[in-house]
């Protein structure tokens, strides 16, 4: 491995992310108070109608706010790029990009995919989610693994892998986007540090 090389894979960066709103709150909350206003409602005036439906729809809004509450209020996301070392030469041999969520003590590996499989690293606003982009490569296979609900700001890591395209749509700080920047071939999406976009593998 030459020096380059090995400048290149001396990564190992892990980025807790940080909930950017409290959407996922007023949703959730939202949610439970419809389920518990449809379900009592019923018991305490009489001579309401069609009393089966509002009890399902209080249990629809139930799982909702319950999903919500799973998908982003209990959990912890974590990112980062993370050497690929080799288990009997102790060598590294490349780079990982990794993501977990954590719930309680309990935490799951969402993705631990090849950084050689990089092909784009795109950013993203709510006005500007680059979806044509996106949908250049195909019918990929789409992951959501950002801990914002409805993100300001959020990035978008297109992988080949498994013969296969990937999106994993994610919410790093800028020292994790700068070095997914600095190893994908192509950039897409202004980067807050002010500099222009970097497509086809070179800066404007």
């Amino acid at each position: 491995m030459n020096e380059h090389e090995q400048n290149q894979y001396a990564v190992d960066y892990r980025h807790r992310a940080v909930k950017s709103n409290k959407t996922d709150i007023v949703f959730s909350v939202s949610a439970y108070l419809s389920a518990a206003l449809l379900y009592i409602y019923p018991l305490v005036v009489d001579g309401v109608r069609f009393v089966p439906v509002m009890q399902f729809c209080a249990l629809v809004a139930l799982v909702i706010g319950i999903y919500i509450s799973q998908r982003y209020s209990w959990c912890v996301y974590t990112y980062g790029v993370i050497p690929n070392e080799n288990k009997n030469s102790g060598e590294v041999e490349g780079l990982y990009f990794v993501a977990y969520r954590t719930v309680g003590k309990r935490q799951t590996c969402l993705s631990k995919i090849d950084m050689h499989g990089l092909k784009k690293i795109i950013r993203c606003t709510h006005k500007e989610d680059h979806k044509d982009e996106i949908s250049a490569y195909g019918s990929p296979n789409v992951y959501n693994f950002c801990a914002t609900m409805c993100p300001a700001q959020y990035y978008r890591a297109v992988f080949e892998a498994d013969g296969g395209i990937a999106v994993i749509s994610f919410e790093p700080d800028m020292t994790l986007a700068h070095i997914m920047k600095a190893l994908a071939p192509e950039v897409s999406g202004e980067f807050s540090d002010g500099n222009s976009k970097k497509k086809d593998g070179g800066d404007e």
